[in-house]
């Protein structure tokens, strides 16, 4: 390993990011979770904030109701 390597790892453990948890999705990125346009890692992520925020699991379904509503409008079964 290179030395700037190790320096971010090692400032990253002494000074580890605070209130990660308190911070929102913006919707963007929940636009990009439903074209799957991001990584594995910040799937993982967003997802698993998801689970623990309420505000950004609601932001969630919306956009995600938005970005399904062509498909299921007018598709002949009957159905709404």
């Amino acid at each position: 390993m290179s030395s700037p390597v190790v320096g971010k790892i090692m400032f990253t453990v002494m000074f580890p990011h605070r209130d990660a948890g308190r911070e929102h999705i913006p919707r963007v990125k929940l636009h990009s979770l439903m074209r799957r346009q991001l990584s594995d890692v910040d799937v993982i992520e967003t997802i698993d904030h998801l689970f623990r925020c309420p505000r950004c699991l609601e932001n969630y379904r919306f956009v995600r109701k938005a970005y399904l509503a062509p498909w299921t409008r007018g598709n002949g079964n009957g159905r709404r």
